[in-house]
């Protein structure tokens, strides 16, 4: 007999990290970033789109804002952007 289940797997949004080393702060135009690593600033224009991770704390998660579908692409090409650039990083723990 075939199974009748058509439902699909369950997908889990992503939790992105701020690593040691990188401080966030939040400005008028959306994110500061700065790499202590490097002491690079990185400058985000997100908006309300992104919220900053606090400065201290064991697990430093970058808030990412729910958004009409325009505003989530722009989103989504930052965070792809901050996590190529190593600002973020993508909690894989469960």
């Amino acid at each position: 007999m075939e199974s009748t289940d058509t439902s699909l797997p369950v997908i889990r949004p992503a939790v992105y990290l701020v690593p040691d080393g990188v401080r966030v702060r939040s400005e008028n135009f959306g994110l500061l970033f700065y790499d202590t690593r490097s002491t690079t600033l990185t400058f985000v224009r997100s908006g309300d789109g992104l919220e900053a991770a606090p400065f201290t704390g064991e697990r430093r998660v970058l808030r990412v804002v729910e958004s009409d579908e325009n505003r989530r692409a722009t989103i989504e090409r930052l965070l792809k952007s901050l996590l190529a650039k190593g600002l973020i990083v993508v909690d894989e723990s469960d």
